[in-house]
């Protein structure tokens, strides 16, 4: 191959070779947020030698937030498990349980480029 040819070559897979380096650069900035929906009390009286944990929230609606914009929303699965794929940074991430009193509950977040942070979020039950 002549030179020109291999000019040509080279210069026709430069813009290639840089769309995958960018979209490398992409998913190395984006990241996600994991946890799981519960809710407490779970028992109306507590005693000693008697566990009452919190109870998963199954289909409570999950949204993040940046600043004032909801950036995502999902619903929590049925063990109240939810995951949420998102751009590394910093949000809010607002759990509200549906129906029954519809309480809510927040945590701010961190999310790590390329990792994931987790979340237990833990709404009032109602029970008193």
């Amino acid at each position: 191959m002549r030179v020109a040819g291999r000019v040509a070559v080279v210069a026709l897979l430069l813009p290639v070779l840089g769309a995958c380096a960018s979209g490398q650069a992409t998913r190395q900035q984006s990241g996600a947020v994991s946890g799981v929906v519960l809710s407490a009390p779970s028992c109306p009286v507590e005693r000693a030698g008697s566990p009452c944990p919190p109870r998963p929230v199954p289909g409570a609606d999950v949204t993040a937030t940046r600043g004032a914009t909801t950036v995502a929303h999902v619903t929590a699965g049925a063990d109240g498990r939810f995951t949420i794929h998102l751009d590394a940074g910093a949000y809010t991430i607002t759990a509200r349980a549906v129906g029954g009193i519809g309480s809510t509950a927040s945590a701010h977040v961190t999310i790590p480029a390329g990792g994931v942070a987790t979340v237990t979020l833990t709404v009032d039950s109602g029970i008193r």
